[in-house]
């Protein structure tokens, strides 16, 4: 069965959880802030390979791997159930994608994403 977006949300929930364990000089600059649709090719492969191997904590891993193999046909097809509106368009979804990007791209310490002088 495809991935739904409480899976979806979920994932993205874990991927918020390692970004908040980085210091946030070791996170991405403001200006590099996107949305997970903006270019998620990689972030599927990714996701992907560690629901196949084990590391990732997602509870329904195992389902999540037997559903999309480790090969580009598989994160073709993740790709395309991702972009699926039931699952982008869900408001958990974009709640969860909305703070992966304001964790991954923390604000300059003014505030704003002001560059320095």
């Amino acid at each position: 069965m495809p991935i739904t977006a409480e899976q979806f949300a979920l994932t993205l929930e874990n991927m918020t959880r390692a970004w908040e364990a980085l210091p946030e000089e070791h996170r991405l600059p403001k200006d590099e802030e996107k949305s997970f649709y903006d270019d998620c090719q990689q972030t599927c492969e990714e996701m992907i390979a560690r629901w196949h191997s084990g590391e990732s904590s997602h509870p329904d891993r195992v389902e999540l791997a037997a559903e999309y193999p480790d090969s580009e046909a598989g994160r073709r097809k993740l790709q395309m159930d991702l972009f699926n509106p039931e699952v982008k368009d869900d408001p958990f979804v974009q709640a969860a994608d909305l703070k992966l990007r304001l964790i991954k791209c923390p604000m300059s310490p003014l505030g704003s994403a002001v560059p320095p002088l």
